[in-house]
Formats: structure tokens, sequence, C-alpha cells
């Protein structure tokens, strides 16, 4: 999980927040990770409501008209020291509006930052929602490819030079999508979602062993890539070990873990001869029907039993699963 501060609130939020510092630049540091915001609301009268502390306090315009309008500095001495008494992390003012001088001077003391946007108080917090579930989301970077067959987000990996990439290719070619290659940035979605994209510099390229880079969507067409994609099955690329005992029937189920969320994994030997772009293609398709309650191995062990009850003879059965 990113450590997010008030200065990156205010420098990473960029375009989508607008926000601007007042005044409280000693108060920056404060932590963000775990806060939330809240609208001041009723906290300003002197009411007390269990908001936590070291939150984010939305002042929108029924909160500054408020203040605006209390009668005499007392009053609004009263209601600064309740807001600021929750030790607020940052105090986030929409539409621009004026700040009382009162506030701004109680907030620069207490070294708490004041930070104002044009947006309004509802797109804000739109906004808000967006960028700090995004920021705080834990995240990782693999090594390996992703991309998009049939709709199943399938993460390709293995050791350098197997082939991952070419295997990619084959789809792409095929009609599928390319999501990353080379290295995936992977971050967790709650409760148990993976998502997968491409780092920026290499976004939507690939390295192909001897031809170099190429530009997916410069070759193939805007529609054979995608900035993102869930990760719904793992496929590891190995070379073939004539000593290893490879799954014939798909009755052992593996998984691969990845930031504490499992997945489906599927070993796949690779040797001269074999279609990998197929034998994925197949596998995306498998994981397709399981995501439907349809398990081939499951339905042929119910057929196998079923035999085996009814007596029929051995031969019977061979020449069927032939």
């Amino acid at each position: 999980m990113s450590r997010l501060t008030v200065k990156q609130l205010l420098e990473d939020g960029g375009k989508s927040l607008e926000l601007s510092l007042v005044d409280g630049s000693d108060g920056l540091w404060h932590d963000l990770s775990d806060s939330r915001y809240f609208k001041a609301g009723l906290l300003l009268t002197g009411l007390e409501i269990n908001k936590g502390k070291h939150g984010i306090v939305i002042l929108g315009f029924t909160e500054i008209s408020f203040l605006s309008n209390l009668p005499d500095n007392e009053k609004l001495f009263q209601a600064c020291t309740t807001l600021l008494e929750t030790e607020p992390a940052c105090i986030i003012i929409t539409k621009n509006q004026e700040i009382p001088t009162l506030l701004k001077k109680m907030s620069l003391e207490a070294s708490i930052p004041l930070l104002t946007t044009p947006k309004k108080t509802g797109d804000f917090l739109d906004c808000l929602d967006s960028f700090i579930d995004e920021y705080t989301k834990e995240i990782t970077r693999m090594h390996g490819v992703l991309v998009e067959v049939l709709g199943i987000g399938v993460f390709l990996t293995g050791p350098s030079g197997i082939g991952k990439s070419e295997a990619a290719l084959e789809l792409v070619t095929r009609g599928h999508r390319l999501v990353a290659d080379d290295t995936v940035e992977i971050q967790k979605h709650h409760p148990d979602v993976l998502e997968g994209r491409g780092t920026p510099i290499i976004k939507h390229h690939m390295e192909i062993r001897g031809l170099g880079i190429i530009n997916v969507p410069f070759l193939f067409g805007p529609a054979s890539v995608r900035d993102r994609k869930k990760i719904e099955i793992a496929i590891q690329l190995e070379e073939w070990d004539g000593t290893k005992e490879y799954e014939r029937l798909g009755s052992d189920e593996k998984h691969l873990e990845i930031l504490g969320i499992k997945i489906p994994l599927i070993i796949l030997p690779v040797r001269p001869g074999r279609s990998l772009g197929t034998i994925i293609e197949v596998a995306a398709r498998d994981q397709l029907l399981k995501q439907r309650g349809i398990n081939s191995f499951q339905m042929f062990q119910e057929k196998l039993n079923e035999a085996l009850i009814n007596h029929v003879p051995e031969a019977v059965i061979e020449q069927d699963i032939e």
C-alpha cells in the first residue's frame, strides 16, 4: 500500500482534484493513508459528533456560509475550535470560496494545511474517493505478459526467453488483446480482485527476440490492446522436462498467490511443435466454462464413476476415452 500524505494529495491529485494550497505548508507531511474525509456539517454548531481524528475536513457552501454569518467572533472562535479539535490532516474548501480570516489564522497556528478547489462539493468528493482508493491500494510489479483472451485476463509467467511474448503476439494476431508485456503492474482491488496494467514507458509495446520492439496498436489497430484487465488465470511456461510428471487430467488444481490473492495456475511445458497460442486459448475457454459452473474434469470423473458403478466393460471405457 502506498503511503499518502497531504503533499502527495496536492501534487499527485493533478487535474482531477484541482487543489491549491492556501496556507499551512508545515502540515503537508500529515498522513492520509488511513484517513477518510467528512463534511463538517453539524460539528460546527458545537454538537459532539464522533468523526474520528486526522481525517480530511470538507467545507462546502453550507459550512462556509454558516461560518461567515455567525453574529460575532466569539461564536466563530468556538466553531473553529470545535472543528480543529478533531485534529484534521487538512481542510479543503470547495468552489474556491472565501475563507474566514480567523479560520485561516487558527489553522496556521495548528499547522493544518488549508486547500481550495474550484469544484463543487459533490463533484470533488467523487474525484477524491477515486483518487484515494487508487493511491492506497496494494501494488506490485511482476515479470510476465498479460493478455485478454475471450474476455479472460491471462497472466503469462516463466523465465526470460521461454516464449511469453511470442505466444502473446500469436494471440494478438488471432484477435485477442495485449495488456502488458515484460513488466506487469498488478494492483489489489478488495476483496479478491487483481488488476494488471502496463508500465507507462513500455505500455502497449512488445519485445520480440530477433525483431526488436514493436508497437502493437500501430501494427494491429487500437482494438488489439487495452489499458488494464482483471487477472483471472496464470499460466507458467517452463522448459519441457522429460523426468517431470505433468498434469494430464486437470484434477490437481494449483494456484499462484499475488498480494495475498490466489488465482488458478497452469504449468505449461514448452517444447518444439506445441502451439502455445492454441493451448492458451483453450485454457481461457476452459476457465470461462469453470466460471459458469462447468468443469470438464469433474464431468469426466462423474462419467467414469457411473461406468464403474454400472460395470461397463473396461474396453468400452478405454474406447470412449480415446
